[in-house]
């Protein structure tokens, strides 16, 4: 295993010709975490699709590897959490400079997260180009 990858255990649901989907449980981190009771995402199954490679054989009940590059996690981490709320404090900022109002400043800024999350929910299908994952027969 490179170290440049993130690496998660999984089981195959669902073959095709194209994709192959793998369940993930997110919990591996979460024994250390001290907002492991706070957190979302503890015990979680999520489903990940990734391209079929050419000259593979899965089937439904595999165990796999599900890696995505490590500096991706970085990037989505960036798109998600501080890129909206760098444009939230933007938006903010310039609008209390110019209007002097910090109740319409404020609102018009947190206005501005549902449209971000929209823009990004638009751009899913160009973002999953980028943030593609990989999976692979479980090396023991």
């Amino acid at each position: 295993m490179v170290k440049d990858r993130i690496k998660h255990d999984g089981k195959v649901t669902e073959v095709s010709d194209t994709k192959v989907v793998a369940e993930i449980l997110v919990s591996e981190a979460c024994g250390s975490c001290q907002a492991k009771g706070l957190c979302h995402t503890q015990g979680k199954r999520v489903s990940i699709e990734a391209p079929r490679p050419q000259g593979t054989d899965f089937s439904v009940g595999d165990s796999v590897d599900v890696c995505m590059k490590s500096s991706l996690a970085m990037s989505s981490v960036l798109l998600a959490y501080v890129l909206p709320l760098v444009v939230m404090f933007a938006v903010m900022i310039a609008l209390m400079a110019v209007t002097g109002n910090q109740d319409m400043s404020c609102l018009i800024g947190l206005a501005t997260l549902p449209v971000y999350y929209t823009v990004l929910y638009l751009l899913r299908d160009r973002l999953r180009r980028n943030f593609s994952f990989e999976i692979t027969h479980k090396m023991y």
